[in-house]
């Protein structure tokens, strides 16, 4: 019989008890753990990290609404359906009320309630200690992830670290600065790095590993402008992690049919869908008709990825496609439109090498000439989406040239909105900055509204401004 996981409701974005807990993850025995059933020993608690995994997969996070706003709010898509919630993303005017950003905030936190129950309950467990170290760690970078997913949007969050024994614990807990929350998330994945390492765990992306751990912590410290430790982390996954980029690009996306993609020894971290686990990212785009949820390619990329082409770029062909039948530029990383079972790269090695050279030519001045290896790591993602190698004569150019292979490279991947916010481009490229005193300063727009939900039920959560 299945069984709800109730209690991590009570986590779960410090709502208490809304609508959406009755809609929470049935949790089969045979795959996870109810709340009910006590984690008593590895297997068990192996079975509750199986439950974190499936809090990610949801629909409202990385199955479909998290992962596709951030390039929906940024500008690599553009809405035309009727949902009224991805509008306001499209348009970039969320208003506190969004039912979309609620359900999101819910699930991200409902990913970091059920990793806390993991921590708590496998510290308690008298186990090996690597065993014990090797559980928790895993735990940790899925904490660690789910936290960075909130303060990239949201900016500073509650920082829920255990699971409470009474509502007044999480119901009137007051939000963490940015860098309380940045410092947590950096703690959580440096004990990921330690608790995983030696474990088998890296030899599949569909597991938290130590070097997916030392991944994220790269692009954490990127997006925060700790450019020597982001150097180091993205340096340490290229030179010691068994990850290789892939020949051919399509290759990280082709779908094996009725089964999950095809993994590539690039992929660092993926999570695993299937036509009896399924995603809604095919069929919200590349499906010949889909009326509430329509999410398609803006004209800006698609013209990007079309330009590129025509210097002998081979992404196109596996990002994105023009349907002439419904008038419609639509996503073609994601196309198992039969099963929706196509799997997510969370981070993938051609990343680490764009951290890489992003960190170096930051610590260099912008006029200076671009250290060789910056170079050398950008021609490596350039040439193999079969481009010439760039010659470039500073930093800013080389800087310039990485922000548009991210933007290539990383559509739909759920890059986008944080890498113009990291460049500064927010105000130009969204329009969030005022004119010549002409239009308003959206400026705060770069933080999204705390959901209205969360600061009716909770007195100590303040707004974010603006809102």
């Amino acid at each position: 019989m299945k069984k709800k996981i109730y209690i991590l409701c009570m986590a779960a974005g410090l709502g208490l008890f809304s609508a959406s807990c009755d809609d929470i993850l049935d949790v089969d025995p045979a795959n996870g753990v109810a709340m009910e059933e006590a984690i008593t020993d590895a297997a068990s608690a192996q079975r509750g990290i199986l439950g974190i995994y499936s809090a990610f997969q949801s629909s409202d996070y990385y199955g479909l609404s998290y992962l596709f706003y951030q390039d929906l709010y940024a500008d690599n898509m553009v809405f035309n359906g009727t949902f009224t919630t991805h509008r306001e993303i499209a348009n970039r005017v969320i208003n506190p009320s969004n039912l979309q950003i609620a359900n999101t905030w819910s699930s991200i936190y409902n990913a970091i309630g059920r990793a806390n129950w993991v921590i708590q309950s496998v510290e308690a467990l008298n186990i090996p200690a690597d065993q014990k170290a090797s559980l928790i760690g895993e735990a940790k970078f899925l904490r660690g992830l789910a936290y960075f997913d909130l303060v990239k949007v949201f900016g500073g969050v509650p920082l829920v670290t255990k699971i409470p024994t009474n509502p007044g614990e999480v119901q009137n807990q007051a939000r963490s600065t940015q860098e309380q929350v940045y410092a947590f998330i950096e703690q959580d994945l440096k004990d990921a790095e330690l608790g995983l390492e030696g474990t088998s765990n890296s030899s599949s992306p569909y597991y938290a590993s130590d070097m997916a751990a030392s991944a994220l912590l790269a692009r954490v410290y990127l997006q925060q402008g700790k450019w020597a430790l982001a150097q180091d982390r993205a340096n340490h996954v290229i030179t010691n992690g068994p990850y290789g980029l892939a020949n051919n690009f399509r290759d990280i996306f082709s779908s094996t049919g009725n089964t999950q993609n095809a993994s590539t020894p690039e992929v660092i971290f993926e999570l695993a869908y299937s036509r009896d686990d399924q995603n809604a990212l095919a069929s919200s785009s590349a499906a010949p008709g889909t009326l509430g949820q329509r999410f398609n390619v803006s004209a800006g990329l698609f013209n990007a990825l079309t330009a590129s082409e025509a210097l002998g770029d081979t992404r196109l062909e596996s990002t994105a496609f023009f349907d002439a039948g419904a008038n419609r530029r639509k996503v073609r990383k994601y196309n198992d439109v039969i099963n929706n079972g196509d799997n997510v790269p969370v981070i993938r090695l051609a990343e680490m090498y764009l951290i890489r050279a992003e960190a170096v030519a930051r610590q260099g001045a912008a006029s200076a000439a671009p250290a060789a290896s910056v170079e050398e790591d950008i021609n490596i993602i350039r040439e193999r989406a079969n481009l010439d190698p760039v010659t470039l004569a500073t930093n800013a150019a080389a800087l310039t040239e990485i922000l548009a292979q991210r933007r290539l490279e990383f559509a739909f991947e759920g890059h986008r909105f944080m890498d113009l916010k990291r460049y500064g481009l927010t105000c130009t490229v969204l329009n969030f900055c005022p004119a010549n005193g002409t239009t308003p300063d959206n400026s705060f727009r770069n933080l999204w509204p705390i959901p209205l939900q969360q600061i009716e039920t909770n007195p100590n959560l303040v707004k974010n401004p603006g809102y």
